[in-house]
This record gives structure tokens, C-alpha cells and sequence, in this order.
């Protein structure tokens, strides 16, 4: 045993921690930045004064952000939905998923999010304490008890271990940091809190775990003690009836090994937002040097004060700068040294590349630079970035599935629900091209209305919520000399432009 507290961090936490730091600070956006003295270094002898000027008035233009953003949004262009299997209980708790009013589509949309940024984030399934070990599902219904989901960030699961047992891979031990804010009396104060999940196991002669037992849960709470150092006090633990640790990963970069150490999908994104942001406030610092004239006194003995150093010069409207001649009749002059800006140019054109790499390596299908590239790199570029998505939004939707599952043993039901991810982006970047043709093959009979309609809502042309049946009635209504008092599907005929159309037949 080491002599470490409930807080400590494990090895694959501290690999990823670095990173972890340099995206949250990236999301946090331009204040962050300037507080982060690291990613802004100071220059060799440069004073403490000028270093903080120029750090406080950098510039930062958030791309990082931006390519998150845009690339979390894909797979929600459609709801996140429940399968046929799915009981009316998990329908209801869909709605309310993290029982604080989010529906699964949003708490789906946020963990997409972070997982893409962080490379991995966490669903943990918890449920409501204070029930009695043994209670019917009557009684928990009575009680008002039900699961919720709460998202987990990524810097909060300060340690994580899994084994490999009975050929399944099975979480043994975790730690989440959960800090809370209480009010105290008009201020606030915060509590340091860890819960431990935990799985005690068995191992054979060799050291190799062979079973594990059920899963138990403890709160630590940091407080002082009598002597008046800190101490780790338990606050709550006890038992997790569904016997298993009811959290889930979705991980978006490449797992190393067996560790929870993850290669992140974004992390050369993430290093040259760095690099923008050095190469942005160089140029503006540079600007600031070069864009204002700088005064240089030729032969002029600088007026000194008490102390001998030179008095600040005034310069600016009414202001008058003397260079007296001396005793032979020579006097000094003043002149202005504008420095020559040529170099702007060249840093401007630096970081206008730097930015264009930047959105180049983030996100290719969204941002690329279509007058540079011939239409089949185009195509090339963009169904790689969708299928960089893709694997995502599958990873989510086993993520999810899971995070189900732990549900459904929390409500004590067997049926596992699925779900259903938007992953089909590929008909985006050809919607009106590929529409045309859809409706070509509708037109020469070999696709019927229905499966038109159906595409175009795939491609999202129609309304997912338009129903086929009820503008088929409104069409028929339309028809030239029918009568609203007679049966319309017995004197309508099918429209003139479109005589060919089976659907129309049939219902005429």
C-alpha cells in the first residue's frame, strides 16, 4: 500500500493530463489563453512588465473551437432515437434522461462533444440512493427512485482500471473527483469529494484475476481533522445492486495497450491552434512596434532629472522639442524613425497559412478550399472526414447502448434497447445531384413514390416528419373537378403531368 489519498491520480491520467489542459484552456477561449502564461512564452531578457502587456493584449481566434463544433454537429442533424425493443419505462426516462430535464439527444450531443475534444468522456448510470436493497419494482415506483445518466468529464475520472474477466473486459476500480459548491452563509465554499467504485478480485497462483465480487460504492469527503491537518473521511458507501461498476466509456481516439491512455483524434489540431495563437500575437505585437513612429534626438543632450536619467520626451500635438545650438553654432535636430513594415507582410501571410492548415487538418469535409482542389480531391477529402465521424457516431451508439443496458438491470428489466445515431452523411455533399437522380428512376418507373419520398427524406429534402399517406389525400383533393361532397378516391383522376404514376392509379 502507498501512503497517496483517495485524489491521487493514476499513470494514464497523468499521460493524458497535459493534453486535457491544453483543450479545456482552447474551449475556454480567449481569457483562458492569456491566464496560461505556458502557451506564450517569454522572451529572453524581456522584463515582467512588458511580458504581462503583451501577454494580456494577445490575440486569440478560437479555430479549435470551431472544428469541434462543427464536426460534434453531424450525427444530430437527426434525433437521437430509441429501437422498437426499448420499454415504455426507457422511453419515459429518455425524456429526461439525466433527470435535470435533458433528453437523450442533448446528453448525446454533449458527450459527443467533449469525446471528440478530450479523445474520451464518461456516462455514468447512477440511481437514486436511500433504496431499500430488496424493494419491488412497485415500491421504487411509489418511492419516486428511477436511474439517471450523468456525463462524466474526462479530467474528473482521476483513475480507471479494467480486467479482463471470463474473456469480457470489466471495470475494477474507478475514482471520480466530485468537488461541490455549497452556500456558506453569503459566500460559498467548496468541498472536496471523491466517490470510489469498486470490485474486489480474486486471483489465482499466477496473479491472474479469475473472478471479481460485486461492486460496491464510497464518498470520501476531505475535511479538517482534530489536529487540524486534512484528512479523507468516509460521508456514504455501500453496495451497487446491479453488482457491476455502471460506467461507460465512448472513446473517440486509439487506445494504447490495454491502458486508458488514448491517442486524441485532434491532438495535432490542438498543437497548431498553439502555434496560430503565438504567430497571431506575434503579429499584433509587432504592429504595435511598427506601426508607431519612434522619436531619435541627433545631437541633442537629453534634459535629465533629479536622479540623472533622461526625462520622458512629450510628443504629440502641442507639444515643442528644443535642440539649442551650442557655443560654435552647431545645433541637434529631431526625426522620426518609421520602420519599415515589409515584415508585417510576411507574418501576415504566415499566420493566414498557419490557419488555413489549422482548419484543413480539423475538419477537411467542411471547410475545404474547393477553388484549390480539383472536384475528385474534394469528394476524397470529404468522405474521409466522414468516415472519421462515422466511426465516431458508431462508438457513441455503443456507448449509448451500454449506458442502456446498465439502465435497464438498474429497472430490472432484460430487454436491452437500442439506438438509433444519425451516420449517413455521405447523401449531404451530393443532395441535389443525387436527388435528380432519384427522381429520374422514379420518373422511368424503376422506383415507386414511396421509395422517392423516402430518399428525399433520407437527404433531407422532406421533413422527416412528413407523412406520405396524408399528402396523398391532399394531392387527390387537388385534382381538377373533384367534388368535396363526393368520394374523391372513386372520381379522381391522376394528375395529367404525371400519368405514369402507379400510386396515383392505384388510389384513382
Amino acid at each position: 500500500m502507498t501512503d497517496k489519498q483517495p485524489d491521487a491520480t493514476s499513470s494514464d491520467y497523468d499521460a493524458m493530463a497535459p493534453y486535457w489542459t491544453k483543450v479545456s484552456t482552447i474551449l475556454a477561449g480567449a481569457d483562458a489563453m492569456r491566464k496560461a502564461t505556458q502557451y506564450l512564452p517569454k522572451f529572453i531578457h524581456e522584463s515582467d512588465p512588458d511580458y504581462d502587456f503583451r501577454r494580456l493584449n494577445s490575440k486569440f481566434t478560437n479555430i479549435f473551437r470551431d472544428i469541434v463544433e462543427n464536426l460534434a454537429a453531424k450525427p444530430f442533424s437527426k434525433e437521437v432515437a430509441l429501437g422498437a425493443k426499448a420499454t415504455d419505462r426507457i422511453k419515459k426516462l429518455a425524456e429526461n434522461i439525466t433527470g435535470s430535464g435533458d433528453h437523450l439527444h442533448i446528453f448525446s450531443a454533449n458527450c459527443f462533444f467533449h469525446g471528440i475534444a478530450n479523445a474520451i468522456d464518461w456516462i455514468l448510470v447512477d440511481y437514486t440512493k436511500n433504496v431499500p436493497v430488496n424493494a419491488t419494482i412497485a415500491q421504487e415506483q411509489a418511492l419516486g427512485v428511477r436511474p439517471y445518466w450523468v456525463r462524466v468529464p474526462a479530467q474528473n475520472v482521476r483513475a480507471a482500471y479494467s480486467e479482463t474477466i471470463g474473456g469480457v473486459e470489466t471495470f475494477v476500480h474507478i475514482r471520480i473527483k466530485e468537488d461541490t459548491t455549497e452556500r456558506d452563509g453569503y459566500g460559498e465554499k467548496t468541498i472536496q469529494r471523491v466517490r470510489i467504485l469498486n470490485r474486489e478480485l480474486t486471483r489465482d497462483e499466477k496473479g491472474e484475476v479469475i473472478s471479481a465480487a460485486d461492486a460496491t460504492w464510497q464518498v470520501m469527503e476531505k475535511r479538517k481533522g482534530a489536529n487540524g491537518k486534512d484528512e479523507w473521511v468516509s460521508v456514504g458507501e455501500g453496495p451497487i445492486t446491479i453488482k457491476e461498476i455502471p460506467m461507460v466509456p465512448f472513446v473517440t481516439g486509439r487506445r494504447i495497450g490495454n491502458s486508458w491512455r488514448i491517442v486524441p483524434p485532434l491532438q495535432g489540431a490542438a498543437d497548431l491552434q498553439i502555434e496560430h495563437y503565438q504567430q497571431e500575437s506575434g503579429l499584433k505585437y509587432a504592429k504595435e512596434l511598427t506601426c508607431f513612429p519612434m522619436l531619435a534626438g541627433n545631437g541633442v543632450t537629453p534634459d535629465t532629472g533629479d536622479d540623472g536619467a533622461p526625462r520622458p520626451v512629450p510628443v504629440g500635438p502641442k507639444s515643442v522639442l528644443y535642440a539649442p545650438a551650442n557655443g560654435e553654432g552647431q545645433h541637434g535636430e529631431w526625426k522620426f524613425i518609421e520602420p519599415s513594415a515589409q515584415s508585417l507582410k510576411f507574418l501576415a501571410e504566415d499566420v493566414k497559412e498557419t490557419g488555413q492548415q489549422l482548419r484543413e487538418l480539423g475538419r477537411q469535409p467542411l471547410t475545404a478550399q474547393t477553388g484549390n482542389l480539383t472536384v475528385v480531391t474534394t469528394a476524397f477529402a470529404a468522405q474521409k472526414g466522414n468516415s472519421a465521424i462515422q466511426a465516431w457516431a458508431l462508438n457513441l451508439k455503443d456507448a449509448l447502448e451500454n449506458a442502456l443496458r446498465l439502465t435497464a438491470l438498474w429497472l430490472k428489466e432484460e430487454i436491452e434497447a437500442e439506438v438509433t445515431v444519425h451516420t449517413d452523411f455521405d447523401v449531404e455533399t451530393d443532395n441535389v445531384e443525387g436527388m435528380k437522380v432519384v427522381l429520374d428512376m422514379k420518373k422511368e418507373g424503376l422506383i415507386s413514390r414511396s421509395a422517392a419520398v423516402a430518399e428525399a427524406k433520407r437527404r433531407n429534402i422532406l421533413s422527416p416528419e412528413y407523412d406520405d399517406e396524408e399528402d396523398m389525400d391532399k394531392i387527390l383533393e387537388e385534382v381538377p373537378g373533384a367534388d368535396g361532397d363526393e368520394d374523391i378516391t372513386a372520381s379522381a383522376t391522376p394528375p395529367i403531368d404525371d400519368p405514369d404514376d402507379p400510386a396515383l392509379t392505384q388510389a384513382a
